[in-house]
């Protein structure tokens, strides 16, 4: 993704409040959400929400593991909502966290493994990708965020995620 702005989440949260109208409250639901945001989708769509893997994991052996995993998430119509690249840091010791499986949604892992975490953003994205938005088959301007996922009070998960402008179209539904 190209990026044309990057703002820090307070500052983000900050020129909200002050201009409404830079942004559809639709997206700033999407783009502030702390929740589970394929849950959020499956919600917004009355759907089944499909994670497609587009690049398999990468493992770095040392006394850390580190997966890359990059998904798109899509309805059961095969609409495309939300490329997501994140990258985990697993210490060996932690076999809990070793046994999330990667062709389920990473909330929804977390979950059935009964696993409690705190979500952090950090920044709000606006930019533009030509393989995105063909691969989307749309021109318009993408918007992503960047969060960090942490479990007892150390971080093991990055995660940025870039939006389908068609997300906001289930608002009105």
């Amino acid at each position: 993704m190209h990026i044309v702005c990057t703002i820090p989440i307070n500052k983000f949260k900050y020129l909200i409040n002050k201009v409404p109208e830079l942004l559809p409250v639709q997206l700033q639901i999407i783009l502030i959400n702390e929740g589970s945001f394929t849950r959020t989708l499956k919600y917004l769509t009355s759907q089944i929400i499909k994670v497609k893997t587009s690049q398999k994991e990468q493992n770095i052996k040392t006394n850390t593991i580190r997966k890359i995993r990059c998904v798109w998430l899509e309805t059961s119509i095969y609409t495309k909502l939300l490329f997501a690249r994140s990258l985990w840091y697993l210490i060996y010791k932690n076999r809990q966290l070793q046994n999330i499986k990667s062709q389920l949604p990473i909330g929804q892992s977390f979950i059935e493994h009964q696993i409690d975490i705190h979500k952090k953003i950090h920044e709000i994205h606006y930019g533009y990708c030509e393989e995105l938005e063909r691969t989307l088959k749309s021109k318009e301007p993408l918007w992503g965020r960047k969060y960090t996922l942490y479990y007892k009070d150390k971080s093991y998960l990055t995660i940025q995620e870039i939006f389908s402008q068609k997300i906001t179209i289930f608002f009105s539904l």
